[in-house]
């Protein structure tokens, strides 16, 4: 993690495209969550974190912050290494979290193929289909989420702490 100006951080992790990494990139990002909830309870308050006898803390995903921002960065993740780069394995995805006080934003960037998220279908509901959901849940789970096609193709996304001066959501995408 590097350190920027106000004492946050950025941290960037290069990994195989290959579904076979996504609990890497899952754990890194519920790591930033709990270090977002480390900075908004720094003065005072308690934090939502367990504290084990090697002093490593690990978040309770039972968090509502930290929950949806695992399922959003974990179904964009399945949808590149899916779709982008056919199921082969054969690019990167990177993962840039930015620790923001009371947010976190997340970029992930691949070469992978770009797509256009406005000819992606409405999900029929009633009848619980068993894919075809991602975007959409990661549309639900986060304040704000752009996607860029590429190459580099971008997602960004951010998500507020439940007591921040949030901004408006919003979620877009070029049309």
């Amino acid at each position: 993690m590097s350190k920027r100006a106000g004492n946050q951080g950025v941290i960037r992790l290069t990994m195989p495209a290959d579904l076979r990494y996504r609990d890497v990139a899952v754990r890194a990002v519920a790591e930033a969550c709990r270090l977002v909830s480390r900075n908004r309870y720094a003065h005072g308050s308690h934090p939502r974190v367990h504290h084990s006898a090697t002093t490593t803390q690990t978040l309770d995903l039972s968090d509502r912050f930290a929950a949806e921002v695992v399922s959003a960065v974990s179904e964009i993740f399945n949808n590149i290494a899916i779709h982008g780069y056919g199921g082969e394995g054969t690019g990167d995805v990177t993962l840039e979290m930015r620790i923001r006080g009371d947010r976190l934003v997340i970029v992930i960037s691949d070469q992978g193929s770009a797509f256009d998220p406005s000819q992606v279908p409405l999900p029929e509901l009633d009848a619980l289909p068993e894919g075809g959901m991602g975007i959409h849940i990661a549309r639900a789970c986060m304040d704000e989420l752009d996607y860029t096609p590429g190459p580099p193709n971008v997602w960004r996304m951010t998500k507020y702490t439940a007591g921040s001066m949030r901004r408006p959501r919003r979620v877009s995408s070029p049309t």
